[in-house]
């Protein structure tokens, strides 16, 4: 499946586009099935000494990430097999890039309330 650049996504009857936040997001389009956020992480060395790592954490839809996001997250929409599932990229909080990626699976959110529940 190929996938296709957007300048805005259709969740329900909302439309975010490149540029709204995380939050604007968030309160327009509910939880997303899942979310890779790059998180820092200080690690200590043997010596005492500390350093930082990035790793990705995925979490899934009405789960709460306790870290500290680097503010570059992926978001996936998944609608269920008669829609397409959409990925919404995040830089320092900003939407900065929306793509389709073929259809969704039998396991996707397919209600838009339900996601916004979930979000709350």
């Amino acid at each position: 499946t190929e996938a296709h650049a957007e300048s805005s996504f259709r969740c329900g009857n909302e439309v975010v586009s490149v540029g709204d936040t995380t939050y604007t997001v968030l309160q327009e389009c509910g939880a997303p099935d899942y979310r890779e956020i790059k998180a820092m992480e200080r690690i200590t060395g043997r010596r005492g000494k500390h350093y930082y790592d990035t790793k990705i954490v995925r979490v899934p839809a009405g789960s709460k990430y306790e870290g500290v996001s680097s503010g570059d997250e992926t978001w996936y929409y998944d609608p269920g097999p008669s829609g397409f599932v959409y990925v919404l990229e995040f830089s320092k909080f900003r939407l900065s890039n929306i793509r389709n990626e073929g259809y969704g699976s039998a396991k996707g959110i397919q209600s838009w309330e339900e996601r916004k529940n979930l979000a709350r």
